[in-house]
Formats: structure tokens, sequence, C-alpha cells
């Protein structure tokens, strides 16, 4: 496998960190490419073991750290629109079209990059051979009302990187060594979810409406850990009912937490996977 980095320019000179990981063997055509969009706080190296899976089975893989994460300019875990997130992906996906000739590109979001993916999907689908989703945060847990959206606003804009709500970090893997590493990864955001990132969080919310999601038509694979405690299985049921696409599938998979990809039973769920793009190709 080779791995590899790059600084894209984005608006204004901002730089965008690109991750790629490529098969030794340059002989033989590509399957496909797996665009990855990471969640929130995380960043594109925590996917090596998935890229790493994609390579043995002679696919690239690309995965941004999304502004404000990982590598990427911007304030650690904040954006001032959730929309630069989907910008920033669509570049990332146009490079590869221009430089990936005739190449099918699967798109795989996790957690948030699931919402960005999500968007992406409904207005770039014609680019992309599938859409893959794990755990897509599309709506927050609980309702929220009218009155703490306008809150959210206020603080936002008086105080965006006010720490208030805590991230629970524990929710990500039953596996205790996964949980730590996360703590420990100086890429990672451990802190309260900021003002600014919140509001945003809702943004999304109300940028993935159900005509929205009418518009995926691409051939879709819906996957979430039952026993997600961070992003409810609801999500997930959402996105399937109202997605356009005659070929879909939706698994909510027994015993597993939010990051499927980071599970003990990761290499059955990255096997799943493999096989549907497979199947698609």
């Amino acid at each position: 496998m080779k791995k590899d980095s790059v600084y894209l320019e984005r608006n204004k000179g901002r730089k965008l960190f690109l991750r790629t990981w490529k098969p030794d063997n340059t002989n033989t055509k590509l399957k496909g490419i797996v665009l990855i969009a990471h969640g929130y706080a995380e960043h594109s190296d925590r996917y090596n073991y998935t890229a790493k899976y994609f390579t043995d089975n002679n696919y690239a893989v690309y995965a941004p750290d999304h502004y404000g994460h990982g590598r990427s300019e911007g304030v650690k875990a904040d954006v001032p629109d959730f929309r630069i997130f989907v910008e920033d992906l669509f570049g990332v996906l146009s490079k590869i079209e221009s430089t990936e000739k005739d190449i099918p590109i699967f798109l795989l979001g996790h957690s948030m990059g699931g919402a960005i993916s999500t968007i992406l999907a409904s207005s770039a689908g014609n680019s992309l051979k599938g859409l893959i989703l794990s755990g897509a945060s599309i709506r927050i847990d609980g309702d929220v009302s009218n009155f703490v959206k306008s809150i959210s606003k206020i603080i936002a804009l008086i105080a965006p990187y006010l720490p208030l709500v805590d991230f629970a970090v524990e929710g990500i893997s039953k596996d205790p060594e996964v949980v730590e590493a996360y703590k420990n990864d100086p890429y990672n955001y451990n802190g309260k979810v900021r003002a600014r990132m919140g509001r945003e969080m809702l943004r999304s919310e109300e940028l993935i409406t159900e005509q929205l999601l009418s518009k995926i038509s691409i051939p879709t694979l819906i996957l979430h850990g039952e026993k997600d405690p961070l992003v409810n299985t609801e999500c997930s049921q959402i996105i399937y009912s109202n997605i356009s696409s005659k070929d879909k599938e939706i698994n909510i998979l027994d015993n597993l937490y939010h990051e499927i990809l980071n599970e003990p039973e990761k290499d059955e769920v990255l096997d799943l996977i493999g096989k549907w793009m497979d199947i698609r190709n």
C-alpha cells in the first residue's frame, strides 16, 4: 500500500489536507476508488485500516480532513457554515475525476461525514457509482425546540468557540483500545462541541430534508450499529425511506457501536462493503 498526502488550495488560499492510499501494484487497472468523508472531531488517518482493506482489493482511497479537522486549516472542530464541508468534498471529487479517468468512484461517509456525503450525493450523484453510509448523522438525537434553535444562533454569533456540549467518546467503539487511542490522538478534538459547530450541525438537519433525500437515485448501502449511542438508527431509516434509489439496502448491525469500521467485527463490515462494491463495478 502506497500512502501519500497533499494540500489542496481552497478559497482564499485555505489549505485542505488530502490523504491517499493506493495499491502497490500500479500495473493492474484499479477496480475503483473509495472517497471517504470522516466524522466529527476526527481525521482521515484514522481510516488507515479501512484503506488497507480496500487497497488490498485493488481500490484506491482518497480521504480529506474536513475544514477545522486533522491537518486542514480552520479552528479545531469548527466551521462557519456546514456547506463548506460539502463544497470541499465536491472539490476533492472533482480532482479525482480529472486525474483518475473512467474509474468508478464510491463515496463512503461516516457520521457527520455521512451527512456531508448525503448532501453531495443529492446533487453530484452522476459522478458516483455508489453511496455507502456508516451511522450517518442527519438528525440531532432528541427533539430540539425552535427556542433552543434560536438561542443556538445567537450564541454562535456572540461566542462561536464557546464549548457547550460533551462529546461522549466512549460511544465510538466497545473496544477500549480504540477509545483510548482516540483520546490520545493529537489530531482529534476531545473538547466539548463548540457553539457554532453545534449550530452548524443543526443546520445540516435543516439542509437534509425529505425533498433533498429524494434526489438521491444512485445505488446506496446504509449501515448502522445497532447499539450506536451517538447517532440514532432512525437517521438511517429516514434515509432509506426517502431516497429514490431502486438499488438500496439497509443493514442495522447487531451489537455494534458508532464506529462500525473500528469495532472488533470490522473485517466482517469491510467484507460486506467490499462485496457490495464489487457487484456494482
